[in-house]
């Protein structure tokens, strides 16, 4: 019986022994899953944060959760694409957006998109309206686009399963005439842009799946209309260059527009027309991503001694607020007397004629002058400097964020709750 009894006694024991040796092996096993999925899921993190820094996002980003399932033959497909089709392809896709600006024509651009889906749709949707918005900021100024040409620069590649996604940058080049000039030069102005483009193959052809980027247009979409009244008539012939802006007097001027507008044109980054191979100066931070570079880029216009020669002192020096924050530089150039307000005001305000303004205060801006851009009372938004005149003395502007060269200063700045600082540099 004792026997019996001990036999029964070990027999449990051994089975609780088993038991637990068992549990902290899978204790164990599940440990070390969670550990590998932890280390991806960390991993995963990185390589997201690296592109958000590398690229501007747009506040909705797509679900790619549908993107990760792999189909491997064409993920191959995808592998072997050499870069310059890529390029290629890009191109051909941008360019046929891009002639949608000059002819109008919107029925041409729903081919160029996967509309199977709502980032496409919304893409889609999106380019519409530029198209609907440029024409109507030309026709309102009476002036006509001949040619709008895009090339771009393809950074990096994500095969993700079927899609192809890429950091890139785009640079425009716009040319346009006056209609009403007999024989008019053509005028031509180039904007740099970032995108985080994904592209699929529908049909045996490239299409946008989606498209994400810094939109110079974006402010004028958000409320654009046809103006009733011309504003040609409003706008005769705007900048005379003896129409001096009554400035103080120095004995020693501080301040050389000449290199301030050869610096502007030549950091102005992605767009066409810079002459620094599409780079910024490395010299300074590079604020895009985290709140937009286009004070950055105007107080280096000012002040750095290739530019402007501005002497950097006091609290306007590099990474300073008064440098790199819009309210501060705008708050900075007025509080010292280094920069006077000419007037603020809407386009209509300042493109008005008056007796003692007869082509309205916008014919007062000077090269290296600064136009500053507020959205909202209170909030400056956004720094550009006067880099030229086009044929009908129309100030143009070069920028960052949104990279500009010699655009015309209120392209994408249509929202009628926009005004304009125009700010002169004393010097």
């Amino acid at each position: 019986m004792i026997k019996k009894l001990n036999y029964i006694i070990f027999s449990i024991l051994a089975i609780i022994i088993s038991f637990i040796l068992g549990y902290k092996g899978e204790i164990r096993n599940i440990n070390v899953g969670q550990s590998n999925e932890s280390r991806l899921n960390k991993s995963s993190t990185q390589v997201n944060n690296l592109e958000k820094n590398k690229i501007v996002y747009s506040n909705i980003e797509p679900d790619d959760k549908k993107e990760n399932k792999i189909d491997l033959k064409k993920q191959n497909l995808i592998e072997n694409i050499d870069e310059n089709q890529l390029k290629s392809e890009v191109e051909r896709i941008y360019n046929q957006r891009s002639a949608a600006f000059v002819s109008g024509d919107v029925s041409s651009l729903e081919s160029l998109f996967d509309t199977s889906q709502r980032y496409g749709k919304w893409a889609l949707e999106h380019e519409i309206k530029r198209v609907k918005y440029l024409n109507d900021w030309s026709n309102e100024r009476n002036i006509t686009f001949g040619k709008i040409a895009s090339s771009v620069r393809i950074k990096k590649v994500y095969p993700r399963g079927n899609i192809i996604k890429m950091a890139l940058q785009e640079s425009y080049k716009f040319d346009y005439v006056y209609n009403n000039d007999d024989n008019s030069p053509i005028n031509s102005f180039g904007v740099g842009i970032r995108h985080t483009t994904s592209l699929i193959k529908k049909n045996d052809k490239w299409v946008i799946y989606n498209d994400w980027y810094t939109d110079c247009f974006e402010d004028a979409l958000r409320g654009y209309s046809n103006v009733a009244e011309s504003i040609l008539r409003m706008i005769p012939n705007i900048h005379n260059p003896n129409n001096a802006y009554e400035t103080l007097s120095y004995s020693r001027p501080f301040y050389d527009r000449e290199k301030a507008v050869a610096y502007a044109d030549k950091y102005c980054g992605a767009a066409w027309g810079s002459s620094n191979n599409f780079k910024y100066n490395k010299k300074y931070s590079d604020y895009n991503g985290i709140g937009g570079d286009c004070s950055n880029f105007a107080s280096q216009v000012l002040g750095d001694k290739e530019g402007g020669g501005m002497p950097i002192r006091g609290s306007w020096t590099p990474g300073s607020r008064a440098w790199s924050n819009a309210d501060g530089l705008k708050n900075y150039l007025i509080g010292s007397g280094r920069g006077s307000v000419i007037s603020v005001g809407t386009f209509k305000d300042l493109t008005k004629p008056s007796e003692r303004l007869p082509n309205g205060a916008v014919g007062k801006l000077q090269l290296g002058d600064l136009v500053a851009y507020e959205k909202g009372r209170g909030n400056i938004d956004h720094f550009a400097i006067i880099t030229g005149f086009d044929s009908h003395g129309y100030p143009l502007v070069n920028s960052h964020t949104t990279d500009r060269y010699h655009v015309p200063w209120d392209l994408g700045w249509g929202d009628a709750k926009i005004r304009f600082f125009l700010i002169h540099i004393n010097g």
